[in-house]
């Protein structure tokens, strides 16, 4: 029996207001997506191209959510992110001078050296163009790019208001086509939160696909035998994939993966150590701390030769870790494929957000590839999901459990009492929305681009992205301050129309300020008869 592992990631990005004065205030922000361009998208691109001449036959899911093809397309963020590294490459050279120790010499160079790479690709291979390279990965056949929400818009919280998680899943869809040219088979629900229904408004705009976390599979009313190692299908024959609640943990948990003291210190970097005269031009004087990419430690927690981060050493350790995760995966097909033997095969879904599996560890990258190499050389098969579509009409039907993949599995952490407070100022302008649509019907001109505007802020102030910001305090201020801004602007727009006055530069600053889906049609939040 044939044993197939899926692997799925869905990266994560937030819109950053990069302009002007903004660049400066969104510092913080702005590093830590360059920061993920320099650590996941391009090395990404680069495993696919040495997997692809290796002439090893695999295929996995990616998405890549609207917000950061945005900005992935846009030229000033271009030339922002080549700044950042020709800034890095000079602080490296002042690390140099200052640095002593023949062992931190050798990772100051070998960061300069990453960086200048890092350019070079950017530059000459990727032509800037990073939306182009995973484009030309998914037409020679190693990713599978999956389609999502126009933002992270978590559906559970909207499940009254039907006309907002369609426009979401439109708005979606659309920015697919412009940025990659084709209709993807797969939908990626934001952080797996299901809720009775969506399955319908997912099927309606043409998705063969989506993937649930195990609890709606495992905690249904009619579970399938199969388990999670099968594709099944809703009652309108959506198919769905379960991912194993338990993988986060498995990666990132206290005792994951991720947690080996071999691997390098993230939370030990020069941008939190050294004062900010030492670290120009990186880091402007007065303005908030951040990491600037020369990180010397591993993460132990000695002071001696031995908590210096060895990059073999890590490497060394990501393999170990990829054959010890293959071996426990392929052991846990071998048991499903004894209790299924009428199983034509059996399946792994391998689901991660990029939050579980990148942040905080600098090897996953690498690890991700032995993963792949390894299972290769065990006899997985590795599969994206519209690989495991072939009999999509005549899976195993089942009713979905709500559930979702954050919090303690119900997104509970989404309405805090840090974050609770959001909602009511989001729903509010949801149903403005929705009304204004049908009473502005037919409108052009100034009208348009108000309600076209209001739509965009709508949608960028249901992230829950920025709840998520706010619950961890992973940089609420700063989450707060865009919620509030995206807020005021929809009631500003809500104010005008109902005034029938409108400042045109207002308007015009506010477009150019979050300069995101250029096709936007408010009338997709119209009702739906």
């Amino acid at each position: 029996m044939e044993k197939k592992l899926s692997i799925i990631i869905k990266t994560s990005q937030d819109y950053i207001r990069h302009f002007g004065d903004f660049e400066k205030s969104n510092a913080i922000l702005l590093n830590i997506f360059f920061d993920n361009i320099s650590d996941v998208y391009i090395p990404l691109l680069r495993m696919v191209n040495k997997l692809q001449s290796d002439g090893l036959k695999c295929r996995f899911g990616l998405v890549l959510p609207p917000l950061l093809c945005n900005l992935f397309a846009d030229v000033t963020i271009q030339d922002s992110y080549i700044g950042y590294l020709e800034k890095r490459i000079i602080l490296g050279q002042k690390e140099l001078s200052r640095a002593e120790d023949d062992k931190v010499r050798e990772i100051i160079k070998a960061t300069i050296e990453k960086y200048e790479s890092l350019k070079k690709d950017f530059t000459e291979k990727y032509n800037k163009d990073l939306i182009a390279a995973f484009t030309e990965c998914m037409k020679n056949g190693y990713i599978e790019l999956l389609g999502t929400c126009g933002t992270d818009l978590f559906i559970p919280h909207y499940a009254d208001l039907k006309e907002i998680i369609s426009a979401q899943i439109e708005s979606g869809l659309h920015a697919y086509k412009q940025f990659f040219g084709t209709v993807p088979e797969g939908f990626w629900l934001p952080a797996f939160g299901y809720m009775t229904g969506v399955e319908k408004l997912i099927k309606a705009y043409g998705y063969s696909y989506t993937v649930l976390d195990a609890r709606s599979l495992l905690f249904s009313e009619n579970c399938p035998d199969t388990g999670i190692f099968y594709p099944v299908r809703t009652d309108n024959s959506l198919v769905v994939l379960a991912r194993d609640s338990r993988l986060p943990s498995q990666i990132t948990g206290e005792n994951g993966y991720s947690r080996n003291c071999l691997y390098r210190n993230e939370n030990r970097d020069i941008g939190y150590e050294l004062t900010p005269v030492q670290l120009e031009p990186v880091v402007e004087i007065g303005s908030a701390r951040y990491a600037t990419g020369y990180k010397y430690w591993n993460r132990c927690f000695e002071n001696s030769d031995k908590a210096f981060y060895d990059r073999k050493a890590a490497l060394e350790q990501a393999h170990t870790d990829a054959a010890a995760f293959v071996e426990e995966k392929s052991k846990l097909l071998d048991q499903a494929a004894e209790a299924l033997p009428e199983s034509d095969y059996v399946s792994y879904v391998c689901a991660f957000e990029s939050e579980e599996l990148f942040r905080n560890w600098n090897e996953s990258v690498e690890w991700l590839e032995y993963v792949i190499r390894t299972a290769c050389e065990k006899g997985l098969t590795i599969v994206s999901g519209d690989q495991l579509l072939e009999k999509q009409y005549s899976l195993t039907k089942f009713n979905p459990y709500y559930s979702a993949g954050i919090g303690d599995g119900y997104g509970e952490n989404l309405l805090s009492s840090k974050n609770c407070w959001m909602i009511r100022h989001i729903r509010k302008a949801c149903e403005r929305m929705i009304d204004l649509s049908d009473r502005f019907p037919n409108d052009t001109g100034l009208k348009t681009r108000l309600l076209n505007l209001g739509a965009k802020e709508l949608m960028l102030a249901q992230s829950l992205m920025l709840a998520k910001a706010i619950d961890n305090s992973m940089y609420p201020e700063l989450a707060e301050r865009r919620f509030r801004d995206s807020i005021n602007a929809f009631t500003a727009v809500f104010d005008s129309l109902g005034s029938n006055t409108v400042s045109t530069e207002w308007l015009t600053t506010m477009e150019m300020q979050d300069a995101i889906f250029p096709w936007m049609n408010y009338r997709i939040f119209s009702k739906k008869h």
